[in-house]
């Protein structure tokens, strides 16, 4: 009777156990993603973010086509359901990880207002582009129908007006629209009052190449003006070869950053998409890489604990660090920022301090997968920083490429 009745203690605590694990796993799977990609072979894969999940597709066979979405669902030690999900496939695209530095020259789709200014004449002051309504953030297109590119084309076309008023193409967040501006003379120019950007430059970190179509993609965010904080419209860039000189270690409320130049005039690749997942475009050669092609994890096989970064601190080859990831974000609205994560390795603390400017886009690698990029770093605490997932810049350079092919 006694071992009866400890045979039947332990079944309900089991029975407790298991339910309160459902449970919890239930409430946990609220936060995960709606819908999902999973490689093409794929027909059932565990979820790394929570292992008692695995992804299920509804159809009896397993099969999904590529590219088109289904419905699946969410089980719970694959035989409770938890969550009804979309699910779609996609090619197996092999990536060979980056982790080189590289050099941008983006020029932009018009030029972008950075300030608007007052003049001051005959006693009051003034600004033609403000009372014409252009405001800080939007992009010039066009003047009178002329095209401009450069702070030297509008430059030319306000002192040809000789104070005319001249009928400028604006565009701001996609939506275009005109605007009347009237220049007014000061000494021997005109001028409306504005401050604008025609191009932007620097160096950041390859995330992957690709060998089909001689593909790159790299900084895991997109270049941005400094003054607005808004994606800069890309009209053409090259990119260039860069070599990494020294590196301002970051410490807390001061990021430190890689210091280089760009190494000789030539271009060695085009700029073909700045996007908010980073930049992306293709190169003259690929790189004698150090490392084999690899799969680019779905969002689900992404798992906290340990992994590892590809950066360069000098002009030597990329190098491998440990770090942590320490949580995973499925907000869909946030592109960039789906990881938290936290430099463990020892002579990379020393050296940097954790996360540095200019170390956006390097690699982060975990069970042989290719997982993420960084991103951004923690002002206050440079040992930590973002990561965006893999899979949203694999997603953003088959857009790119398709786009332009």
């Amino acid at each position: 009777m006694k071992a009866k009745k400890l045979f039947k203690t332990a079944y309900a605590v089991a029975a407790l156990s298991a339910l309160a694990l459902f449970v919890f796993t239930a409430l946990c799977a609220a936060s995960l993603p709606d819908s999902f990609t999973v490689t093409s072979s794929s027909s059932v894969q565990n979820c790394s973010a929570m292992p008692a999940l695995t992804l299920v597709r509804n159809n009896s066979d397993g099969s999904v086509q590529e590219n088109k979405s289904q419905s699946g669902r969410l089980m719970f030690a694959n035989i409770f359901p938890v969550k009804n999900v979309s699910i779609k496939s996609r090619e197996d695209i092999k990536v060979i990880p980056g982790g080189d530095p590289f050099g941008v020259k983006m020029f932009t789709q018009g030029v972008i207002a950075v300030k608007t200014e007052d003049i001051s004449m005959d006693g009051k002051s003034l600004c033609p582009a403000r009372l014409a309504g252009i405001e800080v953030g939007d992009t010039v297109k066009s003047v009178n129908g002329h095209l401009v590119l450069s702070n030297s084309r509008l430059s030319e076309l306000v002192n040809e007006s000789e104070g005319k008023p001249l009928e400028f193409q604006i565009c701001r967040n996609g939506e275009s629209f005109s605007a009347s501006v009237t220049p007014v003379r000061v000494g021997d120019e005109y001028k409306i009052g504005l401050w604008i950007r025609d191009s932007s430059a620097g160096i950041g970190t390859i995330t992957f190449y690709c060998n089909e179509n001689k593909g790159f993609a790299g900084l895991g965010h997109g270049i941005c003006d400094v003054d607005t904080g808004g994606l800069m419209p890309l009209d053409h860039g090259e990119i260039v070869s860069a070599d990494i000189d020294t590196v301002t270690k970051g410490i807390k409320g001061s990021p430190g950053c890689l210091n280089g130049h760009f190494e000789g005039s030539g271009s060695c690749g085009t700029l073909k998409a700045n996007l908010e997942s980073g930049v992306y475009g293709s190169i003259n050669s690929m790189p004698n890489s150090r490392y084999k092609e690899v799969s680019v994890a779905s969002v689900q096989e992404v798992s906290t604990g340990d992994a590892t970064l590809l950066t360069t601190l000098n002009s030597d080859e990329p190098k491998e660090y440990s770090l942590e990831i320490e949580s995973i974000g499925y907000d869909e609205s946030n592109k960039t920022k789906n990881m938290v994560i936290r430099i463990t390795d020892e002579e990379l603390l020393e050296k940097t301090g954790g996360i540095v400017q200019g170390m956006s886009g390097s690699p982060i690698m975990q069970n042989g997968k290719l997982v993420g990029a960084v991103t951004h770093v923690f002002v206050n605490a440079p040992d930590k920083g973002y990561a965006i997932f893999a899979e949203n810049m694999l997603e953003d350079y088959v857009n790119s490429t398709e786009m332009v092919s």
